[in-house]
């Protein structure tokens, strides 16, 4: 496998595994609070009461799609820069490396340019493309955001000052 590969598999088991430990540890709650209701009703006592969601607010939907904007932004920004430093050479650069190669090995420089365009080959140039990924955390975040604005229910619970 080529860094890059590797790189790009342990950043994804580490995704799948943070996913998992979560939803884990959610399923562990509910079940601790389950049999913790059966047991006091078993035993006659009250009844724990359920845990209180958080207050709801239309203010949720503008932390999310500025997480998920600026998420976007950074990943699209990051994965762009990763592309443009993986260019490949060019002739001339190719050549002073063959030169190098050939002094440094004491080869012949037709062998040495081999090695140097072998190396260029396996070496798997990233395509810029594969930037266009953060576009799709970016639109998920832009859509949070048009719906925040345009949410009538955000004007209806806005102080008369900030009602536009």
């Amino acid at each position: 496998m080529q860094p890059p590969a590797v790189f790009v598999t342990i950043v994804l088991i580490g995704a799948f595994a943070l996913i998992f430990l979560v939803l884990y540890q959610r399923h562990r709650n509910q079940q601790m609070f389950h049999q913790e209701r059966l047991a006091a009703l078993e035993k006659g006592a009250a009844v724990p009461a359920a845990p209180v969601p958080a207050p709801w607010s239309p203010r949720v939907y503008l932390l999310r799609g500025l997480i998920w904007s600026f998420g976007g932004a950074a990943l699209f920004i990051f994965l762009l820069g990763v592309a443009a430093s993986h260019r490949p050479e060019s002739a001339q650069e190719m050549a002073w490396h063959a030169k190098q190669v050939s002094d440094t090995l004491n080869i012949p420089l037709d062998q040495a340019r081999q090695i140097v365009e072998k190396d260029q080959a396996e070496r798997g140039d990233m395509p810029a493309a594969l930037a266009l990924l953060g576009l799709i955390p970016l639109g998920v975040g832009l859509a949070y955001l048009v719906f925040y604005y345009s949410d009538p229910a955000r004007k209806e619970l806005a102080p008369p000052s900030e009602r536009s």
